[in-house]
């Protein structure tokens, strides 16, 4: 069994943590390819760099409509310096690492063996990942139930 069947054979373990069940696992699996370890396996040729980039807009869109709903009336400056603190790598880390998926996450032996530097990005870019595929797997709706679903007393906590 190949890494890639593996991830297809926890799905629902994953999916568990997650709180959301995919309707195509194949989401689910892209989401959790790093670059690094197409460029080292041939059983795959894609990545989750597309999910990554999705997924970043659809959680900053998410994150604004939150402050503009549950803030009215805080200046549009202090509400892009919220928002920017809410979607900041470390923050994505921290809800990343609430989650408890990292393992699951397939990296090619050069970043394994990085000793962490740059971990915080692959992690931050994983829950990237993660949203867009459940956009793309649900919509919009079911986006935004993942994060606030997961995510609302960590994101209280930074605001």
């Amino acid at each position: 069994m190949n890494a890639i069947e593996d991830i297809l054979e926890k799905a629902p373990e994953i999916e568990s943590r997650l709180n959301y069940h995919f309707q195509d696992r194949n989401l689910l699996t892209l989401a959790f390819v790093h670059r690094s370890y197409v460029n080292e396996n041939r059983d795959t040729n894609e990545h989750n760099e597309r999910l990554e980039f999705l997924g970043d807009s659809i959680l900053g869109m998410l994150i604004a409509e939150y402050l503009y709903r549950y803030l009215p009336g805080t200046p549009e400056g202090e509400l892009s310096h919220l928002r920017s603190r809410l979607v900041e790598a470390s923050s994505c880390v921290q809800y990343v690492q609430q989650l408890e998926v990292e393992q699951y996450l397939l990296l090619g032996k050069g970043e394994r063996m990085n000793d962490g530097r740059g971990r915080e990005s692959i992690l931050a870019d994983l829950l990237e990942a993660i949203i867009g595929a459940i956009f793309l797997d649900g919509g919009l709706p079911a986006a935004k139930a993942f994060l606030f679903k997961n995510f609302s007393p960590a994101i209280d906590s930074i605001l």
